[in-house]
């Protein structure tokens, strides 16, 4: 079949444009292509290099696999050519042993090749599948994500999304026909970002660079020399402080990479470095429902634990957890099942648990995050509060008559309540008991935290 005009010049545009995107992501000449001549024919011509671009590169020093999907063969529609084309470089990636990136920017399948792109998917799934926990997987959406590799996010550790990206498991259109929504709104990475498929947003390919690098560096180099003063006091945490501004202070200085930031915000998840030493970090965010364990804190926290087991990552809690959600429709949710596995990935983990209490750790909020028969080391700041119920709850359980009878039941309410946990919830009373290991001032908790997880980087 002779070959038109249009489609080689689609092709020669197209592969211009991906191999301009992957050199300004990769080290300069550092790219090395795999297959780059493949070809099979298409209705509309020979498709050269089967609309995939890939290889080998280095990314700020760390060695590679890629491949990229072209938007401008075909729209980036995958066929069977594409797909063996595909599952050679992940493969590639397991063999050498190297992270593997996946850029996409595809309209969906190449439907004229009929039923065999079904299995051409299900070489690239497979394939991604078994490289998932062995490499590092990131998987990077650029432009439009629609069909059969939007599940491609599911073998991911990591997926970035440009902020002008779709992705969807089929067309926009099509989803948004039978609804009021605005097919604008339909699969946007915002639209991703809060549902936790997307992990990170980014603008530039300079951003991406950016987070790809520190992320390969967290999981690729898990010990280096910090830069940062290991002793460096904290300055301004007391109990109450907010969340960023607790995570600032105790990492070595900008070294904290967020994931799934817009994804059950009452819990903050990411990864970051201790004294140069990589670890995966969650924090109870207080200012949304008291940092209140939902079914979406459950699973997003649940998919750092994964994380930190597969690449040997000490977990540090930074706990201010008032419990779990006392919400029906939380309860309706599955939160009994959610909860429930996250204690269990806690439980099942054999990567060190550090936990250090920082404001509230009231009943589930101190068992899954505190339990010294599931942490390995456990510490409280001075002034925090933990217990099987809040105190104002205990108050009006213990004293409500005398509350009713006050003048100021708010203010009646506040003092008994302020005197049952000065003498039954204190960070003091709850290490006497031997439920905390050590009790330490807001201050000192950098050099706090860096210590014990020295001290138990070897775990076995």
């Amino acid at each position: 079949m002779a070959q038109s005009s249009g489609v080689k010049a689609r092709v020669k545009s197209g592969e211009k444009d991906t191999l301009t995107f992957i050199k300004d992501f990769v080290d300069k000449d550092s790219f090395i292509e795999t297959d780059t001549l493949i070809a099979s024919l298409n209705p509309l011509g020979e498709v050269v290099g089967e609309g995939v671009v890939g290889g080998f590169a280095v990314i700020n020093g760390i060695q590679t696999a890629l491949f990229a999907t072209n938007p401008s063969v075909l729209k980036g529609s995958i066929g069977v050519g594409a797909a063996e084309k595909i599952a050679r470089i992940v493969n590639n990636a397991v063999k050498t042993g190297v992270p593997l990136i996946s850029v996409i920017d595809t309209s969906g399948a190449r439907f004229g090749e009929g039923a065999e792109i079904l299995d051409g998917y299900g070489k690239i799934l497979a394939s991604c599948a078994k490289a998932y926990g062995v490499v590092p997987t990131i998987c990077v959406i650029k432009g439009s994500n629609l069909g059969m590799l939007s599940y491609l996010t599911a073998y991911s550790d990591l997926t970035v999304a440009f902020d002008k990206s779709v992705m969807a498991t089929a067309s926009p259109l099509v989803l948004a026909s039978k609804t009021k929504i605005d097919v604008a709104k339909v699969g946007t990475a915002s639209a991703n970002a809060e549902t936790g498929v997307v992990s990170v947003i980014v603008k530039s390919a300079a951003e991406l660079k950016n987070t790809v690098s520190a992320y390969l560096e967290l999981v690729g180099e898990p010990v280096i020399e910090s830069t940062d003063d290991l002793n460096r006091n904290c300055k301004g945490l007391k109990v109450g402080a907010k969340t960023s501004t607790l995570i600032k202070e105790a990492v070595d200085k900008d070294s904290f990479l967020e994931l799934r930031s817009d994804y059950a915000p009452e819990v903050v998840t990411g990864l970051a470095r201790l004294g140069g030493i990589s670890v995966g970090l969650v924090a109870n965010n207080p200012s949304v429902g008291d940092g209140r364990l939902t079914c979406k804190a459950s699973l997003k926290v649940c998919e750092l634990l994964t994380l930190c087991q597969t690449y040997g990552l000490p977990v540090v809690n930074l706990v201010d957890c008032a419990g779990a959600a006392a919400d029906l429709t939380e309860e309706n949710g599955g939160l009994i099942r959610e909860v429930g596995n996250l204690i269990y990935s806690y439980s099942q983990i054999s990567v060190a648990k550090i936990s250090l209490v920082v404001g509230k750790a009231i009943g589930v909020g101190y068992t899954a995050f505190c339990s010294k028969s599931i942490c390995d080391y456990s510490a409280a700041w001075t002034g925090t509060e933990t217990g099987a119920l809040e105190s104002e709850a205990v108050a009006r359980l213990l004293y409500g008559e005398d509350i009713a009878k006050a003048k100021d039941k708010k203010k009646a309410e506040e003092k008994f309540a302020s005197a049952y946990a000065k003498e039954n919830m204190s960070a003091d009373g709850v290490a006497a008991l031997g439920l905390y290991d050590n009790v330490v001032k807001p201050e000192f908790s950098r050099r706090f935290l860096i210590g014990i997880v020295q001290t138990f980087l070897s775990k076995r």
